[in-house]
């Protein structure tokens, strides 16, 4: 037994001794591993060290899009804009849109470079089907720049510069500019053309500067949207696009108060508040511009002689009033605009008559000058406008529902313009004024609604709904004419309707990337049809009782494409 204990003290002295080594062992190894740690840690603290000496030496990149500013040395002074976000660096934001596509319509022209809209809406001249490029056909291909930079504590200096582009051409958008490319030619000869608020200018959507405060709002100066325009993004289904939307393609619905070149407003100041969830704002436009003058007599050089010159009174105003509750909001707005030009008297470019003309005339009726002095130059109705608008839309799981409602009043201006006048969109110099065109005020009326539907999160769904009346505004010889059994021979100041409907849907890619497809079904009567002319067996029928019926009258306009924002 004593044997066995004795062996069994042998056996634990052996193990003790043999782990108390091992022991020593692992600190040693230790040891030696916490050295060279050590001494990588200091490797690594040099080679830093001469990292940052040589990177201070060196110009700073200031851009991810690699430009090279060599003068500034250090950190740079803001972050970098992330690519999947706003291209906003030290408070200034490059931002756009290009949007285009493929359309057809029933009832078209062919395209015009400096047309912007494209053409889901009938147009007077139309005399054939046309398949082509629909461009801006869900938002206006856009380039601008905004930025904020503080000023004082609460204090913000803010700018904005934008400006439409036609993808097709590559040209500025410029509305009036197509009536100028189709004057002289014979109606069957024409492409697209009418009338718009962007004339070609170098900034034809928004330029201003201004102060904004968190608790006093923002009050900025230039060239502005009004308010009446702001709430077709806003309350419109179709937030304005111009394939699926008439109140988006023709801006005297709604945007214009009646006349579509007063969507934007030069020379203006415009101020917006917020107090929790009530906003209101005010904006108003000084009288710009030449108003021209009342000429007589066979022109000559200088020309003829000037019977009186007028004052320009092309001041306008609006105010806007509006607030949300949980998922509703509700914007009013409403306005007036003095001596607003409506170009190309209807869309009519001037006839090789009209160019070729050697006298003027009182200045109530066709005013022209002779070739040489107008061949830039438009023949437009002066009106006085007023209107008011209001919008509210709802938002329910899924669902966002919009209606809207805008009443127009446009009568002969309390102050006329002459020829020579300018103040109106792009500084087109009127050959024409014609400050008489209302036998009574001319109410237009304009209601819509319509629905968003999120399918999923990548998919929506809309459908809008258009109406818009007209009253009979004309004098004893055109309201003759409105009993005609035929729209095409009813005078422009006969009453008559618009409807609309559109149904699209837009995949969004990601969030820069859309694709998007949907059809839009017009049609017109009575005084918005007056003058429209027949597809006919062929291009060019003669205008005629048995060329025209009512198929005549409705555009069916479908449309897809693809937009890319940033």
């Amino acid at each position: 037994m004593k044997s066995k204990f004795m062996a069994a003290s042998a056996v634990l002295a052996i193990l003790t001794a043999g782990v108390a080594h091992a022991q020593t062992a692992d600190v040693a190894t230790l040891k030696q591993e916490a050295a060279a740690l050590k001494k990588k840690n200091e490797d690594l603290e040099k080679r830093l060290i001469n990292f940052e000496k040589q990177q201070a030496a060196q110009p700073a990149p200031t851009s991810f899009m690699g430009a090279d500013l060599s003068g500034l040395k250090g950190p740079l002074p803001c972050a970098l804009p992330s690519l999947d976000g706003p291209l906003t660096f030290c408070g200034i934001t490059i931002f756009g849109t290009v949007d285009a596509g493929l359309g057809w319509v029933s009832h078209g022209l062919p395209e015009n470079g400096q047309n912007y809209e494209g053409q889901s809406l009938i147009n007077k001249f139309t005399n054939h089907a046309h398949f082509g490029i629909a461009q801006n056909s869900l938002s206006q291909t856009t380039l601008g720049i905004k930025g904020e930079h503080e000023l004082l504590p609460g204090l913000t200096g803010v700018f904005m510069a934008s400006t439409g582009i036609n993808p097709q051409s590559g040209q500025l958008a410029n509305m009036p500019g197509t009536l100028v490319s189709n004057q002289g030619l014979n109606r069957i000869s024409y492409s697209f053309s009418g009338d718009g608020g962007r004339a070609g200018q170098a900034f034809n959507d928004q330029l201003f500067v201004g102060l904004a405060s968190r608790e006093f709002g923002q009050l900025t100066f230039g060239r502005h949207r009004p308010f009446t325009t702001d709430m077709i993004g806003a309350y419109d289904p179709a937030g304005g696009a111009y394939a699926f939307s008439p109140i988006g393609f023709n801006g005297q619905l709604l945007a214009g108060l009646g006349a579509t070149e007063d969507a934007r407003w030069d020379n203006s100041f415009k101020y917006r508040v917020v107090y929790g969830p009530v906003h209101f704002g005010a904006i108003y436009k000084f009288a710009d511009g030449s108003a021209g003058c009342n000429f007589t007599g066979t022109l000559t050089a200088p020309i003829g002689t000037a019977q009186q010159c007028f004052t320009p009174h092309n001041d306008a105003g609006q105010l806007s009033l509006g607030g949300s509750y949980g998922g509703l909001d509700v914007d009013v707005a409403g306005g007036y605009y003095h001596q607003a030009t409506i170009m190309g008297g209807g869309n009519a470019p001037l006839s090789s008559a009209q160019l070729t003309s050697s006298t003027f005339t009182a200045i109530s009726g066709a005013v022209v000058t002779s070739t040489g002095n107008n061949l830039n130059t438009l023949n437009g109705i002066i009106t006085d406008t007023a209107g008011v608008a209001v919008g509210a839309k709802y938002t329910w799981n899924q669902f966002k529902f919009f209606i809207g409602y805008d009443y127009e009043n446009l009568n002969n201006p309390g102050d006329a313009l002459g020829i020579g006048a300018n103040n109106n969109q792009g500084g087109y110099v009127l050959s024409q004024a014609n400050n008489h065109f209302y036998a009574h005020a001319r109410i237009l009326q304009t209601f819509w609604t319509g629905v968003k539907y999120a399918w999923d999160p990548k998919t929506d769904i809309t459908l809008a709904y258009y109406h818009t009346s007209q009253n009979q505004y004309g004098d004893a010889a055109q309201i003759a004419t409105c009993s005609a059994m035929h729209q095409n021979l009813q005078a422009a100041q006969c009453s008559g309707t618009l409807d609309a409907v559109s149904l699209y849907t837009v995949y969004h890619f990601t969030k820069h990337f859309d694709a998007y497809a949907g059809m839009q079904v017009s049609n017109v009567e009575g005084g918005l049809a007056g003058g429209t002319l027949a597809l006919g067996s062929k291009v060019g029928t003669p205008v005629s009782a048995a060329n025209y019926g009512n198929n005549y009258y409705t555009n069916w306009a479908p449309t897809a494409g693809l937009r890319y924002t940033f």
